[in-house]
C-alpha cells in the first residue's frame, strides 16, 4: 500500500509538471490542487484494480515510477527549472507563498528518498 502511495505521488508530480508547461491551464488552474488529487486518485485506481496492485506494491514498481518521473521531469524542465517548479506546484497547492522554495525542495527530496527506503523495508522485492 505504501508503495502505491509512493507511485501515485511520483506520477502525479510528473502529470502535474506537464501540466504546468501548458501556460493557458497554469494560468487558470490550481496545480496544486490538481497534484493532491491525481495523487489521491492514482492511489486508488492501483489499489482497485487488482492487477495493477500487485505490480504496483513492488519495490521495483517504485523504482521504475521514481525513475520515469524524475526523467521526464528533468527531460521537460531542465535542471534550473526543476529546482522551482514542482517546489512551486507544492507550494501552491498547501497555499503557503512565504515557505522558501528549497524548504520544499528539501522536503520532496526526503519524501523521495525516505519513502523509498520505506517501500524498500516493507514492500515485496520482485514482479
Amino acid at each position: 500500500m505504501i508503495a502505491c502511495l509512493y507511485n501515485a505521488f511520483a506520477l502525479s508530480m510528473l502529470l502535474s509538471v506537464l501540466m504546468f508547461m501548458n501556460t493557458w491551464l497554469e494560468m487558470r488552474v490550481n496545480l496544486g490542487w490538481v497534484f493532491f488529487a491525481l495523487t489521491a486518485v492514482l492511489f486508488i485506481v492501483q489499489l482497485s484494480v487488482k492487477p495493477l496492485r500487485k505490480f504496483c506494491g513492488t519495490f521495483t514498481a517504485s523504482i521504475i515510477s521514481a525513475l520515469f518521473s524524475f526523467a521526464g521531469m528533468y527531460l521537460v524542465l531542465g535542471s534550473e527549472r526543476m529546482a522551482v517548479i514542482p517546489a512551486s506546484i507544492v507550494r501552491e497547492g498547501i497555499m503557503q507563498s512565504r515557505i522558501p522554495f528549497s524548504a520544499i525542495n528539501t522536503a520532496l527530496i526526503a519524501i523521495a528518498v525516505i519513502g523509498l527506503a520505506v517501500v524498500f523495508f516493507t514492500g515485496r522485492h520482485g514482479h
